[in-house]
């Protein structure tokens, strides 16, 4: 949660929304993606303990930190998280984050 680039779908927008959260108040677009926000170095929704928005956070967010490797076109664990060896590389969180990157790119292709 720490200086995110946590991409969202249009799915993960709306969730956030419907709690009442305006779309300029957690929603950066930075070279066609819409990314989460950062503030003070923390994911807007971060407030120094925890997750304020945990059971309705993006899906990135909880497949992380399974993470896709746009250089090897492959699922991987992100280096930079200090507890990546507490998670499983499961073959159905693979599959969904193939499936979220497919939808990410299309519609940022929409976008356009």
């Amino acid at each position: 949660c720490l200086e995110t680039m946590m991409i969202l779908s249009s799915d993960d927008i709306k969730k956030i929304q419907n709690l009442g959260f305006k779309k300029d108040f957690f929603v950066l677009q930075k070279e066609g993606w819409l990314m989460l926000k950062n503030h003070n170095g923390r994911c807007v929704f971060h407030d120094g303990l925890k997750c304020t928005i945990y059971s309705n956070r993006p899906l990135g967010c909880k497949l992380y930190p399974v993470i896709y490797d746009k250089d090897e076109s492959c699922a991987v664990f992100d280096k930079d998280c200090p507890h990546s060896n507490c998670f499983d590389m499961s073959s159905s969180n693979i599959k969904k984050l193939y499936a979220i990157v497919r939808k990410l790119e299309y519609e940022k292709f929409k976008r356009k």
